[in-house]
């Protein structure tokens, strides 16, 4: 009979659950670099998405921009309209004037 000295026995069992210590805390270091890379990659799915939004938001904010500028191009007066306005006004308030004058220079000769 085979008989293995216990100094033997002894080394080749502490050698036996280095090892088997070794592949669980390597099981559990993967476990946990692949928990992590899950948690990662939700991170950046959620960045992607708000960036996405982001620009929806950003392109629709700049189509109205461009429609409230073309409004105002079309809507607003021009500083020649307003002169013009001006010019046809102060003749307009000129010719009543001189109506009223004529006015009271026909009455004032009738009395």
């Amino acid at each position: 009979m085979i008989t293995i000295p216990e100094w033997a026995i002894g080394i080749l069992g502490t050698l036996v659950g280095g090892v088997i210590g070794l592949l669980i805390r390597n099981a559990v270091s993967h476990t946990k670099n692949e928990a992590s890379a899950k948690a990662g990659q939700a991170i950046a799915n959620e960045a992607k998405a708000a960036a996405a939004e982001a620009h929806r938001l950003a392109a629709a904010l700049e189509r109205e921009l461009a429609q409230f500028r073309e409004k105002v191009a079309e809507e607003y007066a021009t500083i020649q309209l307003i002169d013009r306005i001006e010019e046809r006004l102060v003749g307009a308030l000129d010719r009543i004037g001189a109506r009223f004058d004529q006015f009271l220079l026909t009455q004032g000769k009738q009395k």
